[in-house]
C-alpha cells in the first residue's frame, strides 16, 4: 500500500495522478482540508511511533513525502520510519528559483525574523507566511500593525479566530500567482514590509518578489529548512510518475501476482487521441481512455508538449507492469499533424526504428509500427474524424525520446530494425513473463483448466496463436487456452504433472525453429534464430543448394516463406513440425496425448499428432 503525505499543491498533484491511474493510497494531512480525492483520507499529526504503527498495520511499502518543505519534524519522522522498516520514499519537492535583489533579506528561522521585526522601525507589515505562523509573531503584533493574509477557507478562518488576533488584521484571500492583487493589497494597507516563507513556485514566491520590487519595499524571507537526503526526488508530475512506475515493480510487488502493463502501441494510441482532442478543442485533456483490441478500456495520463493550429504533440509514461521491458517508465509520444491527404498516414519520429530487412510484419522502409497498433490508431482516429465531421486526414508520427539508446538493449538490430525501438502490441496489454512467478501463474491456470475441461488444454505463446486455434477448439472453454510465452519445456512438464492427459500446443515459425533445434525456452535473450541449423534442415529435406545458401544469409525465420513457399505438405515445414513434436514428447509421459501445430503467419498450419 502507498501512503501520501500531502496538504500541499504537490500532494494534490500526486493524488490526482493516482486517481487517474487507479492506484490505491492513503492521503495524510494534519487537518481535514476537504480535498476531493479517491484515496483513503487520514487526519492528524503522527509522531514516529504512530507512523511506525500505521505503516505496520496497513502494510505500507511506499511513502510519498509531498508535505510542505517547512514540515521539518514530519520529514524527519518519515526518514526514520522508512529506514527502520525498509520502506521506499519518493520526495515530491516543489520547484524553487533564485532571486537577487537588495530588497530581499533571508532569515534561518522564524525566531530570528521575529527578533529582527521587534527591533525594526517598520510599523505596517503584511505577513504572507500563512495562518500557522500567527502564534510565532504574536509579540510583533502587540507592538506593530501586523496583517496576515491567509487562505480563504473555513479552516484557516477558524484557526485565525482561535489565535485571538483582532479580525481586522486577518485578510482571507485566495493566493494568486499574479503580483497585481498583492500590490493592490499592500497599497491598501500602506505596507512598509512584506514577510514570506521561501515557498517556491507553487507558493507563488516569484509574485511576492515582483510585488516587493514594484512597491520598492523590503521582502523578508524565512529560508526553507534543510531536508533529509532523499534518494528518490521528483519536482514535476511526469518525473514523479516515472519514479513511481520504476519503484512500483519492486516496492509494491505482490508475491505470486504478476501485474500487466501497456504496450508501446497502446501508449502511442493514447497520445494520438489526446493530440486529436487538443487540435479540435484547443487544449490537451489530463488523461484519455483507449479501447484495446479485445474491448477492454484503459486510461493513460497525458503530458502535453506542443500545440499549434496544424499539429500537436504529447507523451505518456509507459507502465509495462512486471514485464522486463526496456521501455518501462519511459516516455512514449506522438505528434499528430493535420494532412490534406484523406486518411491516416504513419511517419517515423525520433527514437522509432526503421524496418530494413524483409520478414517482419511491416514492409522494408516503413517505421517499425506493427499492424495491430496501426489498426488501433487508424480505427480510433477514423472514428474521431467522423465525430468531429472533419474533411482532412492525419499524419501520425510516434516518437520515443530515449528510443535510440533503448534499442541497444533489444535485438532490433539483429532483425533489421534500425535507429530505435518498435511500436508493438497485439492485445494492447503487456503480459509479464518472469520465470518463477509466471510459472506459478501457469500452474494455477492449468489446475483450473483440468477441472473445467476433463484434462485438455491448448498451449500457445500468446494471443495471436490462440486466436488462430479458437475455431478448431470451439468445444473448449476459455480457461483451457493458456499462454506460456517462451517457456515451452517447463509448461509441458507442469501440465503433465498436474494431470493433463491431452495437450495441444501451437507455435509460430519464429519460435518453432528454436524448439526444433532443441531449445525448450525460446526467449530471444537466451536463444536467437540460427540460419545454419535451418539451412541444414533444408539440405536434409533435399532442397537445392541455391535455396540452402539463401537460407544461410537470413536473419529472420519469417523470411524463409519467401524462399520456400508454405503449404501443409511442404517437406521443410513438415520436418520442422515433426522435430518440435519429437522434442516435446521427450518431456511427456507415454500416456499423454500430444498434438503440435506449426503456425506460419496467415498462411496456415502443419499439424503433427
Amino acid at each position: 500500500m502507498v501512503l501520501v503525505f500531502g496538504g500541499t499543491t504537490e500532494g494534490m498533484i500526486v493524488a490526482e495522478l493516482f486517481d487517474q491511474i487507479g492506484q490505491a493510497y492513503f492521503y495524510s494531512t494534519k487537518s481535514d482540508v476537504h480535498q476531493q480525492i479517491k484515496g483513503k483520507r487520514i487526519f492528524g499529526a503522527m509522531n514516529q511511533e504512530a507512523l511506525n504503527t500505521f505503516c505496520e498495520e496497513n502494510n505500507i511499502r511506499l511513502i510519498i513525502d509531498a508535505a510542505h518543505p517547512f514540515a521539518k519534524e514530519l520529514h524527519h519522522n518519515i526518514g526514520c520510519v522508512a529506514a527502520a522498516r525498509q520502506i521506499e520514499v519518493i520526495r515530491y519537492e516543489r520547484q524553487y528559483s533564485s532571486f537577487a535583489s537588495p530588497l530581499l533579506r533571508y532569515f534561518d528561522s522564524y525566531e530570528e525574523m521575529n527578533n529582527a521585526l521587534l527591533n525594526s522601525t517598520y510599523e505596517n507589515i503584511l505577513a504572507l507566511t500563512g495562518v500557522q505562523t500567527i502564534e510565532r509573531f504574536k509579540s510583533v503584533g502587540e507592538s506593530k500593525r501586523l496583517y496576515f493574509r491567509i487562505l480563504d477557507t473555513a479552516l484557516s478562518r477558524e484557526k485565525a479566530k482561535a489565535s485571538g488576533i483582532p479580525s481586522h488584521y486577518i485578510i482571507p484571500m485566495k493566493p494568486e500567482g499574479d503580483k497585481d492583487g498583492l500590490v493592490a493589497l499592500s497599497k491598501e494597507l500602506h505596507a512598509e514590509l512584506l514577510m514570506s516563507k521561501e515557498s517556491g513556485e507553487s507558493g507563488f514566491f516569484e509574485a511576492k518578489v515582483q510585488a516587493a520590487c514594484q512597491l520598492n519595499i523590503p521582502l523578508w524571507v524565512v529560508r526553507r529548512p534543510a531536508l533529509p537526503q532523499f534518494k528518490q526526488v521528483a519536482n514535476n508530475p511526469k518525473g514523479f510518475l516515472q519514479l513511481f512506475y520504476e519503484l512500483k515493480k519492486s516496492a509494491l510487488k505482490e508475491e505470486g501476482v504478476l501485474r500487466r502493463g501497456f504496450t508501446t502501441g497502446t501508449c502511442v494510441a493514447a497520445c494520438a487521441k489526446a493530440c486529436c482532442i487538443a487540435l479540435m478543442e484547443g487544449a490537451f485533456p489530463a488523461w484519455v481512455e483507449v479501447v484495446l483490441p479485445g474491448g477492454e478500456k484503459v486510461r493513460l495520463v497525458i503530458f502535453s508538449q506542443e500545440l499549434s493550429e496544424k499539429s500537436a504533440a504529447c507523451v505518456v509514461v509507459k507502465d509495462a507492469g512486471d514485464d522486463a521491458d526496456v521501455t518501462h517508465a519511459k516516455e512514449i509520444g506522438c505528434e499528430l499533424s493535420i494532412s490534406d491527404i484523406v486518411g491516416i498516414h504513419f511517419q517515423r519520429g525520433k527514437g522509432v526504428g526503421e524496418v530494413t530487412l524483409p520478414g517482419l510484419q511491416v514492409q522494408v522502409g516503413e517505421p517499425a509500427i506493427n499492424p495491430v497498433p496501426r489498426k488501433m490508431i487508424t480505427d480510433m482516429l477514423s472514428q474521431m474524424i467522423e465525430e468531429y465531421r472533419l474533411a482532412h486526414g492525419f499524419a501520425v508520427k510516434p516518437f520515443v525520446p530515449e528510443g535510440e539508446e533503448l534499442a541497444k538493449q533489444t535485438f532490433n538490430s539483429r532483425v533489421g530494425v534500425l535507429g530505435g525501438i518498435s511500436i508493438l502490441g497485439t492485445s494492447g496489454i503487456v503480459e509479464p513473463y518472469s520465470n518463477k512467478a509466471f510459472l506459478e501463474s501457469i500452474r494455477q491456470q492449468v489446475r483450473v483448466a483440468f477441472e473445467s475441461t476433463c484434462g485438455e488444454v491448448v498451449l500457445t505463446s500468446g494471443k495471436r496463436s490462440e486466436n488462430r486455434l479458437k475455431e478448431t477448439f470451439s468445444h473448449l472453454p476459455s480457461v483451457a487456452f493458456i499462454h506460456f510465452g517462451n517457456m515451452v519445456g517447463e509448461t509441458l512438464k507442469l501440465s503433465a504433472k498436474e494431470g493433463i492427459d491431452k495437450i495441444n500446443m501451437a507455435l509460430m515459425l519464429g519460435k518453432a525453429v528454436k524448439l526444433a533445434e532443441g531449445h525448450m525456452d525460446t526467449y530471444s535473450k537466451k536463444v536467437v534464430f540460427n540460419p545454419a541449423f535451418i539451412a541444414n534442415l533444408a539440405m536434409q529435406a533435399g532442397y537445392a543448394e541455391e535455396i540452402v545458401e539463401q537460407i544461410k544469409n537470413q536473419k529472420l525465420a519469417n523470411a524463409i516463406t519467401d524462399i520456400i513457399p508454405f503449404s501443409e505438405e511442404e517437406p521443410f515445414y513438415k520436418q520442422v513440425a515433426e522435430l518440435c513434436h519429437q522434442n516435446c514428447l521427450k518431456l511427456l509421459p507415454k500416456e499423454c496425448r500430444f498434438t503440435f501445430y506449426l503456425q506460419v503467419g496467415e498462411l496456415g498450419a502443419v499439424k503433427v499428432s
